[in-house]
């Protein structure tokens, strides 16, 4: 069976049917969605420095992780929920809205004075954020014929990735900036602010009533109750995913040995994971009955679409895993201001290797079919991550770039053939909600994996120094005596230590890469398979 067509040849084509105010509108809301995006991960070479900067302790990451996981959760219930919404009361003034509540969020991360605050912000940053990606790809529906939207919700689904690849390099650029300013990482989202207002000025101005298709649903047909079981179900279950660091540990050790402290809800996991079970199960039973659901049903009756749905999930949680701990490494081993530069030096190749090969990947799935090329990108992720769990040493951070390199060109192959997948599958009058489903499941596995995956290397470190004696100043022991000791310590034991963790960490994504052979082989069965 030949491959199927799902990658268009021309991805600017579809542009040429757009005049007038349409092409305006069209690419001020790619660049919202570009900004949300941006956003997702900018996070990642700048959060060593907002920890000192916020006085957070370095010990506690299974609470600063949610600074990522805030945006994340936010970011993914936002799309099916204001895609239903736009449906219903038009696209303009909800992708204003949606840029009212980012800039507000924006604003709030930039004043933020604590973790709490912070995490506050980012989540309603995040849901700002969220919100653009399904008002495009629904405003591809309005202004499209329908021979050409294919082609128009690749290009959103590009600028969505592209944004949320460069985002590090973003981040480390504002830090990197030669201005003489305490806490540099705040001017990130002061930036955000005049960007946002500009391009909801252009999207207002351009807006042309005539170009949008109305609508016969009605906003009381919004499934409110299942948005909320949504959002309540995730929120539950990566809490107690994130306070699982604890489990099986002495009672109150919090990585003693490091100053670190307990999980509030570490006492809670069971609970919290046994009310998510239920919550979630609600979800799908309320679902079931409802004739307009928060996701169309029918998309799930589709094997394909729930294969690639599992597959992004996999590439997803293995994907966060690059983000979050290469940085984590660096602050283990740098200094300073020097922190958000190294980041950035390790995650350049990596989001650059992505965001090329993103693109090469429709060029080679064209000819070898989306299957054999997205096999061949998770193939590359695997060995990524195995050269970095085996190369990376904490005497010279530089050794992850070999693996990033690998695991992101891996990442970029595989991108493309996944999002053509779902919809070469989908009904056409569902091609956005096929595609920002592909987008969901990706994302949900960044969050769900960067929770689980924390907790189990919080639970790993806290095993390690179990039988360390914490660093407390002795009696007749002077403080330069202790703080030279202490540094000893930190340098000697703690460093290591903590790197060791983070190698395993890529260890266990290699393996959640892997398990997406399984799904994969069902697809190639159904679609490469001669």
């Amino acid at each position: 069976m030949s491959s199927p067509s799902a990658l268009p040849s021309k991805s600017i084509g579809p542009l040429a049917t757009l005049t007038g105010n349409g092409r305006h509108s069209f690419f001020a809301a790619l660049a919202a969605v570009f900004l949300g995006a941006l956003d997702l991960t900018v996070i990642a070479t700048v959060l060593p420095k907002m920890i000192v900067d916020l006085r957070i302790n370095t010990a506690d990451i299974d609470r600063y992780v949610w600074v990522v996981n805030a945006y994340l959760l936010a970011y993914i219930v936002a799309i099916p929920v204001v895609g239903r919404i736009s449906d219903m009361i038009g696209r303009t003034p909800i992708v204003i809205g949606a840029l009212a509540v980012f800039i507000a969020g924006s604003l709030l991360c930039a004043n933020a004075e604590s973790l709490e605050t912070l995490i506050i912000a980012r989540a309603i940053q995040g849901a700002g954020g969220g919100a653009l990606l399904p008002i495009t790809l629904a405003l591809v529906g309005d202004l499209f014929p329908p021979g050409r939207r294919i082609a128009a919700i690749g290009i959103v689904g590009a600028v969505d990735t592209i944004g949320w690849v460069l985002g590090p390099i973003w981040g480390a650029m504002i830090i990197g900036l030669p201005i003489s300013i305490d806490q540099r990482w705040r001017l990130i989202f002061w930036i955000n602010i005049p960007i946002a207002v500009v391009a909801g000025w252009l999207i207002w101005r351009s807006h042309d009533p005539q170009a949008v298709v109305k609508s016969s649903a009605r906003l009381r047909d919004f499934d409110v109750i299942g948005a909320l079981l949504f959002a309540a179900s995730l929120l539950l279950f990566n809490l107690a995913l994130s306070s699982g660091g604890e489990v099986g540990v002495m009672g109150g050790s919090g990585l003693r040995a490091f100053g670190g402290t307990s999980n509030p809800l570490a006492a809670y996991l069971w609970p919290l994971l046994g009310i998510a079970l239920i919550v979630g199960i609600a979800f799908v039973l309320w679902s079931r009955h409802r004739t307009t659901p928060l996701f169309p049903s029918d998309l799930f009756q589709s094997p394909i679409i729930l294969a690639t749905i599992a597959i992004n999930f996999l590439v997803g949680a293995a994907l966060i895993v690059a983000m979050v701990d290469g940085p984590v490494a660096v602050a283990l081993t740098a200094s300073g201001d020097d922190v958000s530069r190294r980041s950035a030096l390790i995650l350049a190749p990596f989001t650059l290797c992505m965001a090329a090969f993103s693109f090469g990947g429709s060029v080679i799935a064209s000819k070898i079919g989306v299957v054999r090329t997205a096999a061949i990108g998770i193939a590359l992720v695997v060995a990524g991550y195995l050269l970095l769990w085996l190369m990376a040493t904490s005497d010279n951070v530089y050794t992850m770039v070999p693996g990033l390199i690998v695991a992101g060109i891996g990442f970029g192959l595989a991108m493309a053939p996944l999002g053509a997948t779902v919809l070469d599958a989908a009904p056409e009058r569902e091609l956005g909600s096929a595609s920002a489903l592909a987008m969901v499941a990706r994302l949900l596995g960044m969050t769900i994996g960067i929770s689980a995956l924390t907790a189990i290397g919080v639970h790993r470190l806290q095993i390690l120094t179990g039988r360390l004696e914490p660093v407390v100043q002795q009696s007749g022991e002077s403080t330069a005596q202790f703080l030279l000791r202490q540094s000893q310590y930190i340098q000697d034991t703690a460093i290591p230590l903590s790197f060791r963790v983070i190698t395993e960490t890529f260890f266990l994504a290699a393996l959640l890469a892997l398990l997406a052979f399984v799904p994969l082989g069902y697809l190639w069965r159904r679609l490469d398979r001669s």
